[in-house]
């Protein structure tokens, strides 16, 4: 990853707004989406953007700073799906 920044995104599809995780380490680029893929539902997109700010599709970002804390918003979001 170098300096380059890498966020995984979580998004209802047809709804306005994501959160935004920005991985920390190469291994969470590696794992969490995979993880986050077997948990969501069938309207629950989960991408992986390099700049956010280019992607207004998924805007507002609600960016979440701790991973367990985004993996409990993504789950959370099957339930408004």
């Amino acid at each position: 990853m170098g300096n380059k920044k890498i966020y995984i995104v979580a998004k209802v599809f047809d709804k306005q707004g994501c959160y935004a995780y920005q991985c920390k380490e190469p291994k969470e680029l590696q794992y969490v989406p995979e993880t986050l893929e077997l948990l969501r539902n069938k309207d629950v997109q989960i991408v992986i953007l390099d700049d956010p700010e280019i992607y207004s599709e998924y805007a507002p970002y609600n960016f979440i700073p701790k991973l367990q804390d985004f993996v409990e918003k993504v789950i959370a979001l099957n339930k408004v799906a």
